[in-house]
Order: structure tokens, then C-alpha cells, then sequence
């Protein structure tokens, strides 16, 4: 591997989206009558060695009644290839010839919650019974806030005679639009650059056709880089010049990749960064890989960082919002004041939070609830970030998206002056050189469902376990 190729891996960025089901050809139900919960599952091969090294085309996936009659589901089995990135077969042949259609350790096997059983041996198949079968169990160590503790599929290999693949899909990539489209939510990406959303809404339940409402006018972010005894860079999500360069599509999960480089002083640094988005059903999955090139706590002054930013639509104080995460509170006691000068509800932010954030297995989280929808975001920086002492705050102004029209999208401009009322910031300080990992997800849901959020906090609780039956 070159000095060059190594170099790019290092500076990559990897983002992972995740989203739901459409409405104009068959897609997938979101109702609860089986299923232990509403969110994707998403399993590395690795923890379940006994089903692979098989032809990609020779697998299906079931779940049995509890009279063990087996019913087809849809699933996906995405590649990944020697370089940690997704085997992508649209658009540019960059990934395409990378994979070897072989389920092996490092891909991903993903259905819906939604769609698993209970734990009942199939003796009726819709047409002949697979050559070899694996019982795939999902078990929550603890309690499951939506249902059973336990639930199955069933992972059938066929050698040949393979039935049809299920024809229900879960999510829908329209590239001619540049739209994700599903049961619960239309993502439209901004086309000016396609590492953000230029708007997001949320279908209203119960309504023919499918009605939406806008949840989110715009998402944003931002970055500032306040160098010891040198310059300050900043440069937000128009810095920043990015192309759609390829994509896969199936019916759990759509992936989309973006290549994107930074324009410093009209000088073209290229930074050999993509990422590679992935919706799903109901929930927004970004695990992001990023290389440091300097010591955060070394090299940069005091209010360097980043933030995630959301023009939600409708006024935040019409939520009830709760989290884990200690408020943002700006760096200089002036950004301090001119917040609170401007009313923007500084210390009622501040009042009535922890002074000390409480993650769960490093799992920062906010939700908010509402207006028969839900919105959780999580936020889950490496082991080694936790370490160093990162730990991301909120922001949050009490002002609706129409509020923060003024405010341009295009220039670059920090929290309180940017069009963004919910935000998540990380202090790039606590950020060493070298490469790190954090996770982010973000679930939409079209009804009011606190036990989802208990649901969504614990995922990443949930065990697998194999036999062939």
C-alpha cells in the first residue's frame, strides 16, 4: 500500500445515515404486530462467523410464526471491502470491483426490528426448504421497553432454487432528485453540497396519501481551528466543494458516497476525505473516522471546535427535550453576554441541568418530543476521545427556523449567529493527533413513543447468537 493511499485512508471521514420506507411501490409496515422494536438492526459478520462464506446470492432471510410458518424478509448484506470502505455498484467504479460477493467478517448483515420473530423453528416454507439453516437470535440482556426479550430469524443458504427476494423495500434513493424518500421522512440533500440537508419532513400518520410536514429547514456545520501563536481557520459546510461520486440502494439501507476538499485562502487543499452516507428506516447512523494532524490540546487555543447543527423547524421550547450532555456556553464571557443580551433563553438552558454529563457506555444523547413526532440524536466518541476528556454539549435556541431565515446558510458563522437552533459542539482541545472515531445517529419518528427513546438509548445492549438448526 503506498505512502499516498494510506495517507488518504487516514484523513477519510466516514458518515452513516440511516432512514425509512416510501410510499409509491411496496414498501415495508412499521406496525408492531411482530417485531421487538422499530429500529434497524445491524450485525458485523464477525459476530456471527457461523453464516458466513457464502455466495452473497445464496442467502434469504425468514422469520417464523409461532404455528413455525417461515415468511421472507427483507434484508441486506452489504461488502465491505480490505479498506474499511462500502462495496458501492452506482455511480463511478471506485468501490465496485472491490468486493468478492462472499459474506465475509468485516461486511455488514442489516434487517428491520421490525420484522423479527419469535423464537419458533420454521416447518413450513413458502417453497422448498434452504440447504443449510441458521437460527439468528436478538436478545436483550435486560428488558426490551417495546416487547419480548427475544426474538429470531431465520438464515437460510440455498446452494440453488433460491426463492425470490422480498419485494418490500424500507427506504428509497432517488438520484435524479437527490431524495431520500420513506414511510416517515423525505431527506432532500443540498445539492450545493452534499455532506448536508437543504430540508427534512416527517409524513403526518394516518393521512392518503402519505402527507408530510417539515421537521428540519436545513442542517449545517461548522469548524474552527484557533491556532497557538498563528492563524484562526474557519470554514463551514460552503468551504467546502463536494460531488456525489457513487451509491448502492437496496431495501434496508441506501449508501451514498461524497467526496469532498477544503478551500483555504482560494488555495484547493486536497484532504482526501469522503463519506460514505447510509439511510435506513427511522434513524440517522453517522460513525465517523477522522485523522488529526495536530495535538488539539497542544496546538489550539480555547474555543476551537466543531458543531452539527439543525434548523428545526418549529420553536424548540414547543418540545419537551431532555439530555445527557452539559449546554454549549461560549468560550469568551462577550459571545456569553451577547447571548444573553439577545434572549436567546442563555441561562434557562443552563438552569435545572447536571453539572456533569452522565453517558451511558459513553453514549451522550439528546431527544426531543412533540407535535405526535420524536427526534433522538447520539453521540458516542471512542474509548481513547473519552479519555482525553471529550465530552460534547448541546446548544440549543429557543427561536423557530422562519426566526433564523435572516441568518445565512452560506457564511460562516458560529452558534447564535448561524441558522441553527439545535446543535451539538465538540471542543476540539480534547482532540489528541492521530485517528479517532465518534458515532452519531439520528432517529425520526412520526408518533410520540418514550419507550422508543429507551429503545434507541439501548442498542448498542443488544447480543446475537448463532446455531444451525
Amino acid at each position: 500500500m503506498s505512502a499516498q493511499h494510506i495517507n488518504f485512508l487516514l484523513n477519510k471521514l466516514r458518515f452513516t445515515l440511516v432512514l425509512i420506507a416510501f410510499s409509491s411501490i411496496p414498501f415495508a409496515s412499521s406496525t408492531f404486530a411482530q417485531g421487538l422494536h422499530s429500529a434497524p438492526i445491524i450485525i458485523t459478520g464477525s459476530l456471527i462467523t457461523p453464516i458466513l462464506r457464502y455466495p452473497l446470492a445464496s442467502y434469504r432471510v425468514f422469520h417464523s410464526s409461532p404455528s413455525g410458518k417461515a415468511t421472507i424478509i427483507p434484508f441486506q448484506i452489504d461488502e465491505i471491502n480490505d479498506t474499511g470502505d462500502f462495496v458501492l455498484d452506482q455511480g463511478s467504479n471506485i468501490t465496485s470491483d472491490t468486493g468478492n460477493r462472499i459474506f465475509d467478517a468485516q461486511d455488514e448483515l442489516s434487517f428491520m426490528g421490525d420484522d423479527v420473530g419469535p423464537v419458533v423453528e420454521p416447518t413450513i416454507w413458502p417453497t422448498k426448504k434452504p440447504h443449510i439453516v441458521f437460527e439468528l437470535r436478538v436478545r436483550h440482556p435486560v428488558k426490551n421497553p417495546m416487547g419480548a426479550q427475544m426474538g429470531a430469524v431465520y438464515v437460510g443458504i440455498y446452494f440453488g432454487g433460491a426463492p425470490e427476494l422480498s419485494k418490500k423495500k424500507y427506504v428509497v434513493f432517488n438520484r435524479a432528485e437527490a431524495q431520500v424518500q420513506t414511510s416517515r421522512y423525505r431527506y432532500k440533500f443540498d445539492q450545493k453540497n452534499w455532506l448536508v440537508a437543504s430540508n427534512v419532513e416527517v409524513s403526518v400518520n394516518d393521512k392518503e396519501p402519505v402527507q408530510y410536514e417539515k421537521i428540519l429547514d436545513s442542517t449545517t456545520f461548522y469548524m474552527k481551528g484557533d491556532l497557538k501563536y498563528f492563524i484562526t481557520v474557519e470554514a463551514n459546510h460552503r468551504s467546502i466543494e463536494s460531488e456525489l461520486e457513487a451509491w448502492k440502494s437496496g431495501p434496508i439501507r441506501s449508501i451514498v458516497r461524497v467526496t469532498f476538499h477544503y478551500s483555504l485562502l482560494k488555495l484547493k487543499l486536497e484532504l482526501g476525505m469522503f463519506t460514505e452516507i447510509s439511510f435506513f428506516s427511522n434513524s440517522v447512523s453517522l460513525p465517523a473516522v477522522m485523522y488529526s494532524p495536530i495535538d488539539g490540546q497542544k496546538s489550539l487555543n480555547a474555543g476551537s471546535g466543531m458543531y452539527y447543527g439543525l434548523a428545526f423547524h418549529d420553536n424548540p421550547s414547543e418540545y419537551a427535550i431532555e439530555s445527557n450532555m452539559n449546554p454549549f456556553v461560549p468560550n469568551s464571557p462577550g459571545a456569553a453576554a451577547e447571548l444573553l443580551k439577545s434572549g436567546k433563553n442563555f441561562l434557562g438552558n443552563l438552569i435545572g441541568n447536571k453539572p456533569e454529563p452522565m453517558p451511558s457506555n459513553g453514549l451522550y444523547w439528546i431527544s426531543l418530543q412533540g407535535k405526535n413526532r420524536t427526534m433522538f440524536f447520539e453521540i458516542t466518541p471512542s474509548p481513547e476521545l473519552q479519555g482525553t476528556g471529550l465530552a460534547p454539549t448541546f446548544y440549543r435556541e429557543n427561536i423557530a427556523a422562519s426566526e433564523l431565515a435572516i441568518r445565512s446558510n452560506d457564511l460562516i458563522s458560529p452558534l447564535g449567529k448561524s441558522p441553527v437552533n439545535v446543535g451539538i459542539w465538540l471542543d476540539a482541545t480534547k482532540i489528541s493527533d492521530g485517528e479517532h472515531s465518534i458515532g452519531f445517529r439520528l432517529f425520526f419518528e412520526n408518533v410520540l413513543a418514550p419507550e422508543r427513546l429507551e429503545v434507541f438509548k439501548g442498542l448498542h445492549d443488544w447480543l446475537y447468537e448463532v446455531r444451525r438448526i
